[in-house]
């Protein structure tokens, strides 16, 4: 009897552990991608821009040797990895300060992250950077400093701007238009126009947007490595409970049969 319950928890664990078929070749590329993308930002941070373009030439030959185009799932995203690229590669040697060549660069690796990443995209964790800015600004605005306002409305923009390509990718067309509208609204001149109770709700809503914004994409499904660990932890534990209840049951009808004859 124990021969069979252990083949039986055998064989349980073999259907609740299906091998993904295709998928590791699948991400593979994506992976090789990513780390290449990576390996361009940090030779960026430590001032090594032509290492970087090189990189980042690298990154354009094995992205149509690894077939990635035809991976992708949109045009937007083909369109957002494009584009991003071509800033990056060119900014590494144009006459621009070294903050604006990390931030082309960062835009793009922000992007091949949001293309391959299924949970949290490395772009989300810029949401303390962006909602700080925008807490400055709705402090200028409550105080009336319009120079304050200007100065404290660009560095959300520039921070924005970093993300924007990547929200495109994971969010919801309708959510990322309403940010897009909320922060023209803001830079509008006719926001100073308006009264107090206007501006405050004008903010409230830019407010709540940007918060949904995150909020959205930190709800997304979850990694499907952690679902196969819930769903073979689920099947271990409703195997060993099956275990012990049958032994229970063995233990229960052994002592039944022993009060027997006395009774």
């Amino acid at each position: 009897m124990m021969k069979r319950i252990g083949l039986a928890m055998l064989l349980s664990l073999a259907f609740l552990w299906p091998a993904p078929i295709g998928v590791a070749g699948q991400t593979n590329g994506w992976e090789q991608l990513d780390d290449i993308s990576d390996e361009a930002l940090q030779l960026a941070k430590n001032g090594r821009f032509v290492e970087a373009k090189e990189v980042l030439r690298y990154f354009s030959e094995r992205f149509f040797a690894l077939g990635a185009k035809e991976r992708l799932k949109s045009a937007d995203e083909l369109r957002a990895v494009t584009v991003t690229h071509e800033q990056a590669v060119k900014a590494m040697t144009a006459p621009i300060p070294a903050e604006d060549k990390v931030a082309a660069i960062t835009q793009f690796r922000l992007v091949v992250d949001a293309i391959h990443s299924t949970y949290q995209p490395l772009w989300t964790e810029m949401e303390p950077a962006v909602m700080g800015a925008f807490a400055a600004v709705e402090k200028a605005a409550q105080q009336g400093e319009q120079k304050a306002y200007a100065a404290a409305l660009r560095q959300l923009l520039d921070r924005y701007t970093l993300i924007e390509p990547s929200v495109k990718i994971d969010v919801p067309p309708e959510i990322a238009t309403k940010v897009d509208d909320d922060l023209e609204a803001l830079q509008a001149a006719a926001f100073w126009q308006r009264g107090e109770g206007e501006q405050r709700e004008q903010l409230a809503d830019a407010r709540h947007d940007l918060e949904a914004l995150f909020a959205g994409v930190k709800k997304d499904e979850a990694d499907p490595s952690l679902i196969w660990v819930m769903i073979f932890t689920g099947g271990v534990i409703v195997l060993t409970l099956t275990y012990v209840g049958w032994r229970k049951y063995k233990g229960e009808k052994e002592e039944k049969r022993a009060r027997q004859p006395e009774e």
